[in-house]
């Protein structure tokens, strides 16, 4: 008995020892640091402006574009859309091989608020062409029926209708606290959104990235109604970027990849508060 435990502790000893010694073969060679970053705007659209970054050495690029929008990781040409006017400092952070990096910023100012964002497609019904529109969840709060969440197919691309109710697998529980909560988003002086818990109550301020061409929407602080709902992917819906499925004047469906082991996707359906759907 004493010789076989003295050989699973020399066994033992020899895997900790070669386990821990250092495969400096593996670790590979670190370049040099990157350098003479530089960042230049291109303004000839006032609003979507084009930023360029060039450096010695970088090849990762994470972005802060200074709306709120951050783009991680990037290229080195990356534009955002900036409806309001102010003044805005764009931050990119260039990393080379080793994880060393350097950084760039510039200011740029958008004299005037553009007029046409209040009636651009997927802005304007979303926000009630900029005055402020409520959503609230597309069920009866009583009994939570039709399915408000609900699972999915996780691969929207191959699959493109998965979210759609009659394709979906359920959902897990039928009343959420948010069951009775409230989503607003206006353009009253700037991107707006703010999440009440229930109907009435104070509410708390964030704002929104809206990308009308790629159709998603990121929630900026807080998140959207239940987010963090029994059975998604904390890590993915926490982040606050969903695909919008489905837009109109009335109703309104976001829809994320899990990214989880059980492939699926999620859905949440909302409506415009006052209005009933047909059965």
């Amino acid at each position: 008995m004493k010789n076989i435990l003295k050989t699973v502790s020399i066994c033992a000893t020899l895997f900790f020892v070669t386990y821990c010694t250092p495969q400096m073969d593996e670790i590979g060679k670190v370049g040099p640091a990157p350098a003479n970053a530089k960042l230049t705007v291109n303004t000839d659209d006032p609003y979507n402006p084009v930023f360029t970054v060039t450096a010695d050495n970088g090849y990762i690029y994470h972005w802060d574009m200074g709306n709120k929008q951050i783009i991680k990781p990037g290229k080195p040409t990356e534009t955002s859309y900036y409806p309001f006017e102010g003044t805005y400092t764009v931050v990119v952070t260039v990393y080379g091989e080793g994880a060393a990096s350097t950084t760039a910023e510039i200011t740029f100012t958008v004299e005037n608020t553009d007029p046409t964002v209040f009636t651009r497609p997927v802005w304007r019904e979303l926000t009630g062409e900029g005055a402020g529109k409520t959503w609230v969840y597309n069920t009866d709060p009583e009994t939570g029926i039709p399915d408000y969440c609900y699972q999915t197919w996780f691969n929207i691309v191959e699959e493109p209708d998965c979210w759609m109710p009659q394709n979906s697998w359920g959902q897990c529980v039928q009343i959420t606290p948010d069951i009775k909560g409230e989503m607003v988003f206006d353009l009253d002086g700037g991107i707006n959104y703010t999440y009440h818990h229930e109907a009435g109550d104070e509410g708390v301020k964030g704002t929104f990235i809206l990308d009308a061409e790629k159709m998603t929407i990121t929630i900026k602080d807080p998140y959207i109604l239940d987010h963090d709902i029994e059975c998604t992917n904390p890590a993915v819906t926490s982040k606050g970027t969903y695909r919008i499925v489905l837009l109109t004047d009335d109703e309104m469906v976001l829809w994320q990849d899990q990214k989880d082991e059980d492939e699926t996707g999620w859905s949440w359906s909302f409506k415009r508060k006052g209005y009933n759907p047909p059965d």
